[in-house]
């Protein structure tokens, strides 16, 4: 363990000296405005993503418990080495502390990560992605946008999801990357599409909503990236009248079908 921390620490210095210079004095805000102008387009992106994962959503909900429970583990588990790498490229020591030593409390207590020990032990999962490591290096976030099958992103953020896709540590060494992709994108979003099933029927415009939840959960996890409190108050909610209001601290839910 001891070397790990060791290859970690290097690994992150390294990186950091790389992209001091370049990184220097960008500015990085994680309360810009909703930034929507393909709204029309993105709602029938929607529409269509809506009804092609909906049985998907299905049968994610149809799962017993325990099976579910075992599923969503191994989903967690295998983003780890993914979350350790960006939390690299962003300088965030302790957060890839914690994606490494959860990857390895998992997949050797937890058998093969089909149990979530570390979470149990008080070791909770931090965010990490290429999408999150660009915002730290200052590009800007651009449009937002609808994704089929994948849901809202932004065009940052959209890229940087191909890059983890396509760069996942995971799918390299097990010789099979578009399969985990699409095995791991398809259980994250058949899962927050069953999530807010409800918040669907409740809602007046659900796109509205949807956009909202996405924005709301994704500055948390941008000013977690830059050391600032996750506490949702973002003034790019003030021009959603749709947006929902959390009680002040509370945690931001995970947007749909992401």
């Amino acid at each position: 363990m001891r070397h790990s921390r060791g290859w970690v620490n290097w690994a992150a210095a390294s990186a950091l000296l790389l992209l001091l210079q370049a990184c220097a004095g960008v500015p990085r805000d994680a309360s810009l405005p909703v930034n929507d102008p393909n709204e029309q387009l993105n709602r029938h992106v929607m529409t269509a993503t809506q009804a092609l994962m909906r049985p998907a959503a299905q049968v994610v909900s149809a799962i017993p418990g325990p099976f579910h429970d075992r599923l969503r583990d191994v989903n967690s588990n295998l983003r780890e080495p993914r979350i350790l790498a960006n939390n690299i490229l962003q300088g965030r020591i302790d957060a890839a502390h914690v994606a490494l030593g959860r990857f390895l409390v998992n997949t050797t207590l937890g058998v093969g990560g089909l149990f979530d020990i570390a979470s149990r032990a008080g070791l909770e999962q931090k965010s990490g992605d290429f999408g999150q490591t660009l915002f730290v290096w200052g590009i800007p976030e651009g449009p937002y946008v609808m994704r089929p099958y994948l849901g809202p992103s932004t065009a940052r953020d959209a890229f940087g999801s191909a890059v983890d896709m396509a760069l996942d540590p995971v799918g390299w060494a097990i010789g099979s990357q578009a399969t985990l992709s699409i095995g791991t994108s398809l259980m994250d979003a058949a899962e927050k599409l069953n999530q807010v099933k409800q918040a669907e029927d409740a809602s007046i415009d659900f796109y509205s909503f949807v956009r909202s939840a996405y924005y709301q959960t994704r500055r948390a996890e941008l000013r977690e990236a830059i050391g600032q409190s996750a506490v949702i108050d973002s003034p790019a909610l003030l021009d959603d009248p749709d947006a929902p209001e959390p009680a002040s601290g509370a945690k931001p839910q995970s947007p749909p079908a992401r």
